[in-house]
């Protein structure tokens, strides 16, 4: 299965996740440009934020078949945004974000056979 990946909404690079830890963000899951839902914390390379508890991933509150549903819809209005928590204004996103097409890998890959655990990236 490959990642869903994002470009963050305010500064335009992309939210790295190595799939066990991530850059701090906010989500939004968007229709007709609302917010049905957001969360925030670590990306976890597949559309959500990792759980701070330690439990996996917080999940979306509707089917995840229907989250890929907006996602690929025509409606610049429908789906995912994802803004850097450094970067974020109190400016909600009515838009998705557009996808990132090394999969928040970095722009190298070098995060693509990472696994710690305990990586930090940059603030």
């Amino acid at each position: 299965m490959g990642c869903f990946s994002f470009m963050c909404k305010a500064c335009g690079e992309p939210i790295l996740s190595n799939s066990f830890t991530g850059q701090e963000t906010h989500l939004y899951l968007l229709e007709d440009g609302k917010v049905l839902q957001e969360m925030e914390g670590q990306y976890d390379s597949y559309g959500k934020v990792f759980d701070p508890a330690g439990d996996g991933s917080i999940e979306w509150n509707m089917e995840w078949g229907n989250v890929c549903d907006l996602m690929w819809t025509k409606s610049s209005g429908d789906g995912i945004a994802a803004v850097h928590s450094k970067c974020y204004t109190g400016k909600v996103p009515t838009t998705q974000s557009a996808d990132d097409p090394n999969q928040g890998w970095g722009d190298g890959l070098e995060l693509i056979a990472n696994v710690d655990e305990d990586l930090e990236y940059d603030k």
